[in-house]
């Protein structure tokens, strides 16, 4: 099977989750040891599916809420500011870095 034909197939076979994450806000999910973890909407998943990059078939692919990753941003945030503070006081720099919370959007 040529590439662009089994490129075809694999973004075919990739319809119904975009229909399912489209219809129920849902976003792609991966998971691995070379790529990480990796959350794309539908709407940058097709972008980078059109550069030839994380065209991975189904299986390769889990339909999750967007709120998990949010949640895993700030976790990972957290534990950089602490293991900035913890170094920062280690060598004895007076700066010191904090999350806030905000509530709503800029105007």
């Amino acid at each position: 099977m040529s590439v662009s034909v089994e490129k075809q197939a694999i973004l075919m076979s990739l319809n119904p989750l975009f229909e399912e994450a489209e219809a129920k806000g849902l976003w792609f999910f991966h998971e691995s040891r070379e790529a990480g973890e990796v959350w794309c909407s539908p709407e940058y998943l097709r972008l980078k599916q059109s550069k030839d990059e994380m065209v991975w078939a189904p299986e390769h692919w889990e339909l999750r809420s967007p709120t998990g990753y949010v949640k895993s941003l700030r976790l990972q945030a957290e534990r950089i500011v602490e293991e900035y503070n913890d170094l920062a006081e280690r060598f004895g720099h007076e700066k010191r870095l904090s999350l806030t919370e905000q509530t709503g959007a800029a105007s």
